[in-house]
């Protein structure tokens, strides 16, 4: 089934190379390229490097044009027989080189033995690709180098698997002999593969400055058609992404489509298909893997002694004493701002729990955030009433004039009516026992929690869910709406014990900062957002004035810093095609408020 080159054969074919070369060929490293084209292989060659040429095979156009026919292959690749005393291997994977079906190809001059196993082309097969079987051919012989360092680098393309059927031949008979399945990337192993998308937008993560440079230099007119993920592993009982993998590019969808693996003493490249080759791997080969794998290029280090201290230059000890103290401050004060991050992730986290998290880890996280709005007597029912089987509100406060009871849920949807209503009942419930009517009821929702807050729908309740409430006297509010609301504190537009008094309402609760009326939603925008075109009626703008901006239900405040109307700068307008210049930027779909008086 297989056809190799013997090792005669490959020493002549690289004396023939060596001579025919005018170039001195180093020895090492020895370099094993697999369907690189010739041009570029001529073009290393040329360069000094010693190169073998091989493949992992030709698809074969097979004559299979009726249902009854079948044709015996043999596979066609070409590997080095002393393949285990290579040192890198450059594959390219995009091969679409395909030959005519030649009985003679398919045949075995010298044969020991009395069986021999081929494959089975049947029908509808029109092409037959032996790439994926070469492939874990090649695994097997790419494990016989052990643990000697070596590199694999990889242009890569979309991952697939072909299932082989083979026969078993012997004398006067030829049966089938069961199939099996193999992958065009079995030759590494296990591969991080996901989905195969195309395409040429490409960016460079933050790497060494050289592969850096080498990337962005060759990254232009080349094009990806294969994805993979970042594996992860387990450390300090949590999953982190596995460090043994670095990404190199990723796509304009943050797809990783090349990538760095190390594992023990190898090096593993996948890059997509460069569309300079030759210029590529030749910086590759000369400037990046020597400082990788110095051993492996021993012609490298020729002028090794250069970093010898006995030949130092002027001030360069200075200089290095001076750069490790840098890097010390560095990497202290990188330190430092590492733990002032954590530090605040984890103090601020319930803000991104109410908008993620259902069940418990809600009802805990919005009880931080009510206490945090300045409510006394917060209580977690549930874990006050650990044994109750009555179905109670999560979340209990006292207040001076009454009592306010809320249920939390999170949910992947939006909410059902019964999921609206329920807080209802057990509002009743309280006022009975009460024997008042001071209570509030109050139903917060982290709707469609699985999207992003931006993706979900806003508000999430039906006008009749709105209607009903109003009429029963109780309070729907989103968990989206609070996450702003801590904004919107924090920056001065509204105070807490308004907000406090909101939630109190019936109906939709809308805790907004006091507005006076719409302005304008601009059209258009200048100078990265910061001016604006408006239309007014009779509203009086004042330069120096303070106005606010609503995007998405958030609201931030800005300051009028230039007014220009019919092209003239004036410091106060009330009607026309209004330009006006803020101390910030907005974005398309803002809505400009004015302030109400205070």
């Amino acid at each position: 089934m297989f056809k190799r080159k013997t090792l005669k054969e490959v020493k002549a074919e690289m004396e023939e190379a060596k001579g025919k070369s005018k170039v001195e060929i180093n020895e090492r490293p020895r370099i094993c390229c697999i369907d690189i084209d010739e041009e570029v292989v001529n073009y290393l060659r040329e360069s000094g490097f010693n190169l073998y040429s091989g493949t992992l095979g030709k698809k074969v156009k097979v004559p299979n044009k009726g249902r009854h026919d079948n044709h015996q292959l043999l596979l066609n690749y070409d590997f080095p027989a002393n393949i285990h005393e290579y040192d890198i291997f450059l594959i390219d994977l995009k091969n679409g080189k395909t030959i005519d079906y030649k009985p003679e190809d398919h045949f075995r001059e010298n044969h020991t033995g009395k069986s021999a196993i081929s494959l089975l082309s049947s029908y509808p097969e029109t092409i037959f690709d032996p790439r994926p079987l070469s492939s874990v051919i090649l695994e097997r012989q790419l494990s016989q180098i052990g643990t000697r360092p070596h590199m694999i680098v990889t242009f890569t393309t979309e991952s697939y698997e072909i299932e082989y059927e083979t026969i078993l031949i012997s004398e006067g008979s030829a049966r089938r002999n069961g199939s099996e399945k193999h992958h065009i990337y079995s030759y590494a192993g296990y591969v991080p593969l996901s989905e195969p998308k195309y395409g040429k937008e490409m960016f460079v993560e933050d790497v060494r400055q050289d592969l850096k440079i080498m990337l962005e230099k060759s990254l232009k007119d080349s094009t990806y058609s294969q994805t993979f993920h970042h594996p992860t592993t387990w450390s300090n009982e949590s999953r982190i992404s596995d460090p043994k993998y670095k990404p190199l590019v990723k796509n304009s969808s943050n797809d990783i489509v090349s990538f760095i693996e190390k594992r023990e003493e190898l090096f593993l490249f996948y890059f997509p298909q460069i569309s300079d080759k030759k210029e590529f791997l030749y910086d590759f080969l000369t400037k990046l893997a020597p400082d990788l794998i110095p051993e492996l290029f021993p012609f490298s280090t020729t002028f090794s002694w250069k970093q010898n201290q006995d030949y130092w230059l002027p001030n360069h000890n200075e200089l290095l004493n001076d750069k490790e103290l840098i890097d010390k401050e560095y990497k202290a004060k990188i330190s430092s701002k590492e733990k002032e991050i954590e530090s605040n992730l984890k103090k601020y986290s319930f803000l991104h729990d109410i908008l993620s998290e259902s069940g418990d880890e809600l009802v805990k996280a919005l009880e931080k955030y009510l206490k945090w709005l300045g409510f006394e007597n917060v209580i977690n029912v549930d874990e006050q009433n650990t044994e109750n089987t009555v179905l109670e509100e999560d979340i209990q406060i006292e207040l001076e004039n009454g009592l306010l009871i809320i249920e939390c849920k999170g949910i992947g949807g939006t909410s059902t009516d019964s999921d609206c209503s329920q807080i209802s009942k057990i509002k009743h419930r309280r006022c009975k026992e009460r024997n008042s009517f001071d209570v509030y009821a109050l139903y917060i929702v982290n709707h469609q929690r699985y999207l992003p807050p931006l993706n979900r729908k806003n508000p999430p309740f039906t006008e009749n869910q709105i209607q009903d409430a109003v009429n029963d006297e109780r309070g729907l509010l989103t968990t989206w709406q609070l996450f702003n609301l801590y904004e919107e504190i924090e920056n001065g537009l509204i105070d807490k014990n308004r907000a406090r008094q909101e939630l109190l309402q019936y109906g939709y609760v809308e805790v907004k900062p006091d507005v006076q009326e719409i302005i304008d939603e601009p059209k258009e925008f200048f100078k990265d957002g910061q001016v604006c075109i408006v239309n007014i009626k009779n509203i009086e703008l004042k330069l120096g004035e303070e106005i606010l901006i609503e995007k998405n239900g958030k609201f931030i405040s800005a300051t009028i810093e230039g007014i220009q109307l019919d092209g003239k700068p004036v410091s106060t307008v009330s009607s026309g095609e209004v330009g006006l210049q803020l101390n910030k930027s907005i974005k398309k779909k803002s809505i400009l408020w004015k302030k109400a008086s205070s």
